[in-house]
């Protein structure tokens, strides 16, 4: 009976006296796995910070270049803007009136030899160098790009020259030269587009090959 209650003891003993050893084991263990989760913490944090100034850092230069190009393209007379914009990149004259901010019998003056004020005459140079940027983007017809909808989930309906017209250009060049997602792009500009940029309606090509408009859902 003594020899077991002495095993016993022994035993208890081998227990208590190991307990310590378990827990620093552990600690040495966990501690350092502690320290490089924090590390790891903050260093996703630097990155985060780091990424958004190179973003920042990026739009500026964007933006430089477009003022740049708008700036060299702003010593073109006006019948040469329009020259540029409506017979060598095919876009409308109705669409050039929409994005500069005037009426298309505004153009047609301007055309006819009508001076444009400054600031219109800005706008043209403006979206010529536009055009210019989308060009070195790899977008090959930057017009019908312009006229053609984001990649957004399907039922919605954003285009590019909804953006431009309501001053978006640089968000546009980031697409464009895919270096933001369109979504992205969206939640910054419009937060509540996923609510408002629904459409109803949806393009399809129709039996005599043209493309058409239908409600969505309905049968062609």
């Amino acid at each position: 009976m003594a020899t077991s209650q002495h095993s016993t003891a022994e035993q208890s003993s081998m227990i208590r006296s190991y307990s310590p050893t378990q827990e620093s084991t552990s600690s040495a263990v966990i501690h350092p796995i502690r320290v490089l989760r924090s590390e790891t913490g903050t260093a996703r944090v630097v990155a985060d910070q780091l990424g958004g100034a190179i973003a920042e850092l990026d739009n500026k230069v964007i933006d430089q270049d477009l003022r740049t190009r708008s700036a060299i393209k702003a010593k073109l007379s006006v019948p040469s803007l329009l020259q540029e914009l409506a017979t060598e990149r095919g876009m409308a004259w109705s669409d050039i009136a929409r994005l500069v901010g005037v009426s298309v019998s505004a153009v047609r003056k301007w055309r006819s030899g009508g001076d444009a004020a400054p600031e219109k005459r800005w706008h043209l140079a403006r979206l010529a160098a536009f055009l210019d940027l989308l060009s070195e983007s790899a977008v090959e017809d930057p017009v019908g790009w312009m006229e053609m909808n984001l990649s957004l989930p399907e039922g919605y309906s954003v285009r590019p020259v909804d953006l431009y017209r309501d001053g978006h250009a640089i968000p546009l060049l980031e697409i464009a030269g895919m270096k933001r997602d369109p979504q992205a792009v969206m939640d910054q500009l419009d937060p509540t587009w996923r609510d408002t940029r629904r459409s109803d309606f949806e393009l399809f090509t129709a039996s005599d090959g043209q493309l058409a408009l239908r409600e969505r859902g309905a049968q062609q």
